[in-house]
């Protein structure tokens, strides 16, 4: 899905008539408090990076890498929760999105290799700064993709799925236009790891592969 789809979608659903009844009847001028649990949704665009090389499973020498800079739509659905010590804001949050992280690799032994994320999601620690309705934030934690790979070379085919554990870090702006509707706007980086593949295509040779993505996301919240 192309993302000028997500973005649009974000924009119907911030510009809805229910939205927007509820950011007319507030006003600005009273307190607003960012405690509590909260829900909501965001898409974005990703781009990244694949690298692989070969492996000998005999020698252990290598005699080829490659590298491709895969991208594409992202967006899911996300809760959290935030404690809040004078402007001081700290949580935590969790996600999953749906995406469509593709790119491929013209590889010299094992073919065509395609690496695909079509599942993703994190556990992540909050920071930030309030200042009254808008919020300054970092965020990192735990990240878990859904890694999927192909190759295929002439007749031969393959695949492997590799569920990886990594790391992930960024931050954002968010700002509350209703006593309970907010929107953000997020930069995320990925480190999914290593995993190591052992292709039909190229039997006698291991192939490790380092996956990274980096996001911007659109969203909003519906805080309780």
């Amino acid at each position: 899905m192309r993302i000028s789809t997500w973005i649009a979608v974000v924009g119907m659903c911030i510009g809805t008539p229910a939205f927007a009844g509820s950011a007319d009847d507030y006003d600005a001028s009273s307190p607003f408090s960012w405690a509590g649990a909260y829900v909501g949704a965001q898409a974005g665009y990703s781009w990244g990076e694949v690298h692989s090389h070969d492996v000998s499973k005999s020698g252990g020498n290598s005699d080829w890498r490659g590298s491709s800079g895969p991208d594409g739509a992202i967006g899911g659905v996300h809760a959290g929760y935030n404690y809040v010590f004078n402007s001081i804001i700290l949580g935590f949050e969790g996600d999953i999105e749906a995406a469509n992280f593709s790119g491929k690799i013209d590889s010299e032994f094992a073919g065509i290799i395609e690496t695909n994320i079509n599942v993703q999601g994190s556990l992540r620690a909050r920071i930030g700064y309030s200042m009254g309705r808008a919020l300054i934030y970092g965020t990192g934690g735990l990240a878990i993709g859904d890694i999927q790979s192909t190759y295929d070379e002439g007749s031969t085919h393959d695949n492997s799925t590799n569920i990886q554990a990594g790391w992930t870090a960024g931050g954002g702006v968010e700002y509350a236009w209703s006593p309970h509707w907010t929107t953000r706007v997020e930069y995320r980086y990925t480190d999914f790891g290593r995993f190591t593949d052992n292709p039909k295509t190229d039997s006698g040779w291991n192939y490790p592969t380092d996956v990274i993505e980096q996001g911007v996301r659109a969203g909003v919240s519906y805080k309780f």
